[in-house]
């Protein structure tokens, strides 16, 4: 079979990563691939189209770009995999994907992220009322099982829906030996989602010679002012942590500055990130027998502890008193955020948004979850008085040394299992059918509940 991978682009990243690992697993299945995508370079076989890389507006049409794809190829696919087709960093896409589907020709559409998650900016570039095609001979490809579930709720067909976990990869490290000072690397990109105001909070209530460690800044430009911020604040409170190591600082004096040398020798992998899309922070520590700590994320944990692997120490939410969440505030937040898709926002969702904020458990009733404040007051409460809690908890997540995974609880995210799922998707293409739609509104309405509204996100 002759399979065509299609991306925006090949820059280095997660989403050019999975491309590479599921070219190669189909190449081991004995298909010939292809990548394409607007800009980049790859060791594997690939064509650059530049009209698929980022772009607002485009005199071009769907047809025309499907002209243009085709051209580079050469050959007709017998399968065509679309990543991240609806996340709306091209003008171009939704009327391209309207052309392939018509086509008739077998399309698997991999789902990473979503224009309808905190991404309103995106959304304003997929306006056409066509987006999520329907048919037999289309399917859906999903990296988590959060994603594949919310998506069957909005009216995708279970049985054309796949769950699709990356494979892990991970480098291969000489561990140092462990000093009795601890370092905690964060290995991301400092974006908001990231919620660098509690890994700052975390390092405030470090013992003794701790240190944190942040791996790099955005590329963004967008996000930058939000991550400088919290570095000018934990110079100033001097704070045990550093922004943007890799490739500028060594982890220790005498080692190298790269990202690898910084992960051989961390003592502990953090997280406290409020969104992901895979998770592979939370895998990959467990892959490099580092041990973990930081916040969990249930919906995105759920695929990795139900097949029996043991994460670290993490925790759901940390309590702060619910007086620091003003209801002005929330309300102003989400006018923008229901202005910016377009919706109208009551004064009883902003009711309801408020509750499910504040009421989470008998236990909590009456706190709100630190990681999901405005940075403002993320900063106020970091300024404030210690949490004790959080010290006594952070002292015990230290006292771990290695995990304690099992190389079989591991296997679900092999490689060789990566292969055997795909060998499987590629199995249920056996018909072609009449192209219809899901309604846009009900993928959107699956991500406007009270409930999953999250200041960090938007």
């Amino acid at each position: 079979m002759k399979i065509a991978l299609l991306h925006y682009h090949l820059r280095q990243g997660g989403v050019t990563k999975v491309m590479e690992t599921q070219a190669r697993a189909l190449q081991t299945l004995g298909h010939s691939v292809c990548l394409v995508a607007g800009d980049g370079t790859s060791e594997m076989p690939h064509r650059i189209v530049p009209a698929l890389d980022y772009q607002k507006e485009s005199a071009l049409s769907g047809k025309d770009l499907f002209r243009q794809v085709q051209e580079a190829l050469d050959w007709l696919p017998d399968l065509w995999i679309i990543h991240n087709p609806t996340l709306g960093k091209n003008i171009l896409f939704p009327s391209f994907i309207s052309v392939l589907a018509e086509q008739g020709t077998p399309i698997l559409l991999q789902v990473h992220d979503f224009a309808e998650d905190g991404r309103p900016a995106n959304y304003h570039l997929i306006k056409e009322p066509h987006l999520y095609p329907l048919a037999e001979h289309i399917h859906y490809a999903f990296i988590n099982s959060r994603d594949r579930d919310l998506l069957i709720k909005a009216g995708l067909p279970k049985e054309r829906t796949h769950l699709l976990p990356n494979a892990v990869n991970p480098p291969h490290l000489t561990r140092h030996s462990p000093t009795e000072q601890a370092l905690i690397l964060y290995p991301v990109r400092g974006i908001r989602r990231k919620n660098l105001g509690e890994l700052c909070l975390l390092a405030k209530h470090a013992p003794a010679g701790a240190r944190f460690a942040i791996a790099l800044a955005p590329e963004n430009l967008a996000w930058k002012p939000g991550h400088d911020r919290w570095e000018r604040l934990a110079q100033e409170m001097g704070l045990p942590i550093t922004f943007n190591v890799t490739d500028r600082i060594a982890p220790h004096p005498g080692a190298e500055t790269h990202f690898s040398s910084w992960l051989s020798h961390a003592t502990h992998i953090a997280t406290t990130s409020v969104a992901e899309g895979f998770g592979l922070t939370f895998l990959e520590p467990a892959f490099l027998d580092l041990p973990l700590l930081g916040r969990d994320l249930p919906e995105i944990t759920q695929d990795f502890t139900s097949n029996g692997l043991q994460l670290g120490c993490l925790y759901d939410r940390i309590p702060v008193p619910a007086s620091h969440l003003k209801i002005e505030t929330l309300r102003t937040e989400l006018a923008q955020v229901y202005q910016s898709y377009g919706k109208h926002l009551t004064e009883d969702l902003v009711q309801e948004t408020y509750e499910a904020m504040t009421t989470q458990g008998t236990v909590d009733f009456g706190t709100v979850d630190f990681g999901n404040l405005p940075e403002q007051t993320q900063e106020d409460i970091l300024m404030g008085p210690e949490l004790p809690e959080v010290r006594t908890w952070l002292v015990q997540a230290l006292a771990q040394q290695s995990t304690s995974a099992a190389p079989q609880n591991l296997t679900p995210w092999s490689p060789d299992r990566y292969a055997l799922k795909m060998k499987f998707i590629l199995e249920q293409f056996t018909k072609r059918g009449t192209v219809s739609w899901l309604p846009k509104e009900q993928v959107l309405a699956q991500f406007f509940s009270p409930a999953r509204f999250h200041f960090l996100r938007t």
